[in-house]
């Protein structure tokens, strides 16, 4: 069995869990232990002190940890930083494989145990939101379309349009627009309750599990930020250069990422 850290930072709480995974295949992997706090613009000042007290309250040290899993949002532009480093920090100085998953499905993975189609609405601010589609199904959750972020009534009106059975809304984003979602979907939306819209220690365990834990052979030079989009600095210095703002391949927002709308 290798022990497993995971951490996301990306949304309003920082989610922190330790596992256990094992080598052979078939063998089920075991959660030993899990934290959430409300982190607001203070994501900074609890992951660590949440990683420390997590590995001892297990009974453990943070050198015993042999693989790191880190959130990669979309989220929160410093949120994901600050959790992409502190995991990649982890990993580089004990010298372990790294996984990166997505925070959407992170959150996703919460409802692994329902039958059914899960829509989760992250928030991107700007009057925007990051969407992504999934479906449950035989305790395993599966991603219907790729990270984007638009108008909370663009999202509305495709998935109104694509969809013809209930669906199950989570994420921070419902703050928001909850009553866009449901105004549009109709009967056929059910908004999850607030607990659930964030990720939680196990969630990303879960999620980095079904996503190939198994092979445990992750860099942690090629686990890479989800951002869909520049930020509000980069966007601006764009303008002033007379460029087009976009988006590189990786998923990363441009080749520097200072600034930060929120």
């Amino acid at each position: 069995m290798r022990l497993v850290l995971a951490l996301d930072t990306a949304t309003s709480e920082c989610a922190v869990g330790l596992g256990s995974w094992p080598h052979e295949i078939g063998a089920e992997p075991l959660v030993l232990g899990e934290a959430n706090v409300s982190s607001h613009r203070a994501a900074l000042t609890h992951a660590v002190p949440m990683i420390t007290r997590l590995v001892e309250d297990c009974d453990h040290v943070v050198r015993d940890v042999r693989v790191v899993v880190a959130g990669r949002g979309p989220g929160s532009f410093t949120g994901v930083r600050i959790g992409i480093a502190t995991a990649k920090g982890l990993a580089q100085g004990l010298g372990v494989p790294l996984f990166g998953v997505g925070t959407l499905d992170a959150i996703a993975e919460r409802f692994a145990g329902r039958e059914g189609l899960v829509g989760v609405v992250g928030d991107a601010m700007r009057r925007e939101v990051y969407p992504a589609l999934f479906r449950c199904e035989g305790g395993r959750v599966v991603r219907l379309a790729p990270d984007t972020v638009c108008a909370p009534a663009e999202v509305a009106a495709r998935w109104a349009n694509e969809v013809r059975e209930p669906l199950l809304l989570a994420g921070e984003g419902l703050l928001k627009y909850a009553d866009v979602f449901i105004a549009v979907l109709g009967e056929r939306a059910e908004v999850a309750p607030p607990a659930m819209w964030t990720p939680t220690g196990a969630s990303l365990l879960g999620a980095a599990w079904r996503a190939g834990g198994t092979a445990a052979e992750g860099g942690a030079g090629m686990v890479l930020p989800i951002y869909t989009r520049l930020s509000d600095a980069e966007e601006n210095e764009a303008v002033s250069d007379g460029r087009a703002a976009g988006l590189t391949g990786s998923g990363v927002a441009g080749p520097r990422a200072e600034g930060d709308s929120r």
